[in-house]
């Protein structure tokens, strides 16, 4: 039998509120742990949610994903989500992250709860965040969520992480992973169980690898620690940190012609006269992610939890003027002096920048919940100030990188100093009308203010001081009604709103710059019972103040970006997803999304929005320990570039660079030896073949050369095979 928990029939009859939380909540975790073909799902769709989620259990993480992942190889196979990342699964960065064709920096990223990003555009660098052994869960709310979903780019949807849950018993765990691209990697964890300072983990690794490209090498070390405290019976105290470095040589995509030339890998050479040489090119990226979280119940029907937290991110990197550049007619140093007068040109030599980029936040998450018969209420309030420096000037990488006066006179390229604030005050209601039915209204408000202050602005290379304040109103409504106990519609009509990114004041007048707002809509249903996961939904979303990026040619210097109001656009789609439990442990999965991102009034896509995604797969667990899945993801057409603007500067759209839809597939397997002699409570040894077929087919495009203006283009990374062992005592 694939059942391991026997409850009730359930009635076809939906009780009242206060008498149904129990038998829900048994409901759920007889679903959750049903026949372990569940758990070891890409993801589980609760019942009670009021938008399209899907959660990432431990069980998957840690059946299919390598230890030394990052985080886009933990989602990339959830509905209507796209990541790539040409240097090999979970190694360096991911170049793309789309989730219903929002990009990277529009949608937000938490981390128990906590929201982060970049203080540019709330980006988020993949490679230096926390790797998959650190995790516990994850989940992806696809929409802005209700009122009390904090963060400053809610309304493309959030991915959420969850740490790992310190375990009861006391042990240790040795765990290491080698295989493909001269990869190696090995971590310690340590748990202390049980005792009077709380149940505590430490996890620490290190992991080298050549990576996939050429000459892309890579190492990173990372450390987790975590604390849980239990302070009273209703209280607690949690207390965790985490550390992470990463060093690598940086790529910018390939061209077609250096594709064909050099291989379907090619990143970055040898030769040391050319600007694509890879020692021109290296990053450090360093971050840390710290908090103390406190959760107490005041009273019967009063709890608070409150988090007081820290982040800090530094990305410190020289590189050449374009490091996908071969040709040597690119290169050529000019010097001049502090009055602007060319005093030496160096033609053989190779032009470069070295920046440093780093900032640091601090804030608070409060929130205070009263329980009663018929309402919920939720109030609370997150705060957040964030201190950003980056600067960047030009140097000669053939003389030893030694800084290069220009025309200013100055090296400087940019010197940039800000500071962010972020207020939002929230209050939702969960009412409950009738029995199964919860409907929740909320209300929030966004306060973002910007002091930016550039000693020299990266484009005007002028000094701009200027201070901008955006706000927002979000109201939200949502509503999940229980038709029987394992079946649940929803709906949801909210409002997102998102502050523009630092960009807009490097480039342009700042004062006519309005910020990014969403009307989202979507409805949908879950079903659920000792076979099936079924869930079907269906969104549209109208998104105002679209700032796009667009190519404009710049008269002696080449191809840029630039930044444009592109108006509105319209994001509609169909999303499905399903499980089917078999028997004998096998169960099969699969998802499939229909989307369309098209500026309004236009047949023109927004860029990196695939029309289609789908993944599917078969998937097997045995109670004795055996496990194995092999799972595909199809990634529709799309385009690499919808506007550019011509010589007035006026934006004209048009989708440049096609890109054909492509499939690859990921095949896991290993096997939990438990109670191996006397001092092993358990082994296990697995294989990730990550991209099985070894599809090698242009997945993005990665811009233009600056010299030639030649597009450059990733590529899927070819097959990988990785061997992981993983032995915990006692």
């Amino acid at each position: 039998m694939l059942i391991v928990r026997k409850s009730s029939s359930a009635p076809t009859k939906v009780r009242a509120h206060s008498a149904n939380t129990k038998k829900e909540q048994n409901t759920e975790e007889h679903i959750t742990v049903l026949g372990r073909a569940m758990r070891l799902s890409p993801a589980v769709v609760p019942l009670d949610i009021t938008e399209p989620t899907s959660r990432i259990q431990s069980n998957f993480i840690n059946n299919n994903i390598i230890p030394l992942a990052s985080v886009d190889d933990i989602i990339k196979f959830q509905p209507s989500i796209w990541t790539q990342n040409p240097n090999g699964p979970g190694m360096g960065k991911a170049e793309t992250m789309s989730l219903r064709g929002f990009q990277d920096g529009q949608y937000n990223m938490t981390y128990d709860g906590i929201p982060f990003g970049d203080a540019s555009d709330l980006h988020h660098t993949t490679s230096s965040l926390f790797i998959s052994h650190f995790l516990g869960e994850a989940q992806i709310d696809r929409g802005p969520g209700t009122a009390s979903t904090i963060g400053n780019a809610t309304f493309g949807g959030t991915v959420g992480f969850r740490s790992k849950t310190p375990p009861s018993k006391a042990g240790a765990q040795l765990y290491g992973t080698y295989g493909s691209f001269n990869t190696r990697a090995g971590g310690l964890e340590l748990d202390s169980g049980k005792t009077r300072f709380g149940k505590a983990v430490l996890d620490m690794q290190h992991e080298e690898t050549d990576g996939y490209l050429t000459n892309s090498y890579e190492r990173r070390s990372n450390i987790l620690f975590k604390d849980e405290i239990k302070l009273a019976d209703e209280t607690s105290l949690t207390i965790q940190t985490t550390y992470n470095k990463e060093w690598q040589y940086t790529t910018q995509g390939a061209t077609l012609e250096d594709y064909a030339k050099y291989g379907n890998n090619y990143g970055l050479c040898k030769d040391p006269t050319r600007q694509c040489y890879y020692g021109y090119n290296p990053s450090t990226y360093t971050s840390d992610f710290s908090y103390i979280a406190l959760k107490t119940r005041l009273n019967d029907w009063l709890s608070l939890k409150n988090s007081v937290y820290t982040t800090g991110f530094e990305h410190e990197y020289t590189e050449s003027t374009d490091s996908s550049q071969r040709s040597l007619d690119a290169n050529g140093v000019t010097f001049y002096n502090a009055a602007g007068k060319k005093v030496a040109t160096y033609k053989s030599d190779i032009p470069g920048k070295y920046a440093d980029a780093h900032f640091r936040n601090y804030g608070d998450t409060l929130n205070l919940t009263a329980k009663t018969h018929y309402v919920d209420v939720q109030l609370g309030i997150w705060a957040d100030v964030q201190k950003d420096r980056r600067i960047s000037y030009a140097v000669d990488l053939s003389k030893g990188s030694i800084p290069v006066p220009g025309k200013t006179g100055s090296p400087y390229s940019y010197n940039i100093s800000d500071t962010n604030t972020t207020l939002q005050p929230y209050l939702e209601l969960d009412i409950h009308p009738l029995p199964g039915m919860t409907i929740k209204p909320g209300i929030k408000y966004s306060y973002f203010h910007r002091d930016y202050d550039a000693a020299l602005n990266k484009s005007t290379k002028q000094p701009l001081q200027a201070t901008q304040t955006f706000t927002s109103w979000q109201p939200s409504i949502a509503i999940n009604q229980r038709i029987i106990n394992q079946w649940s519609v929803y709906g949801q009509i909210a409002r997102g709103f998102l502050a523009p990114p630092i960009s807009v004041f490097q480039v342009g007048d700042v004062g006519n710059v309005k910020p990014e707002t969403t009307m989202n809509y979507q409805i949908g249903s879950v079903y659920r019972d000792k076979k099936w996961m079924v869930a079907a939904d269906a969104y549209y979303i109208d998104f105002s103040n679209y700032i796009a990026a667009a190519q404009i040619s710049v008269p002696g210097y080449g191809t840029t970006s630039t930044y444009v109001n592109s108006g509105g656009a319209i994001y509609k789609g169909i999303e499905l997803e399903a499980q089917y439990v078999i028997g004998y442990g096998l169960s099969v999965y699969g998802n499939y999304s229909v989307n369309s991102a098209k500026y309004k009034n236009t047949d023109v896509s927004v860029a990196s929005s695939p029309n289609m995604l789908a993944s599917f797969g078969l998937l097997y667990e045995n109670e004795r320990g055996a496990y194995f899945s092999i799972i595909g993801k199809y990634v529709g057409e799309h385009w690499g570039l919808d506007s550019t603007t011509n010589a007035a500067g006026n934006t004209q759209f048009a989708n440049q660079y096609k890109i054909s839809g492509n499939v690859t597939a990921d095949l896991a397997m290993g096997w939990r030896i438990r109670n191996a002699g006397s001092i092993f409570r358990e082994i296990t040894p697995s294989l990730k073949i990550g991209n099985l077929f070894n599809n090698q087919a242009i997945s993005n495009f990665a811009g233009n050369q600056s010299y030639g203006d030649a597009p450059l283009y990733w590529r899927n990374p070819g097959r990988s095979v990785f061997f992981n062992l993983a032995v915990t005592i006692p």
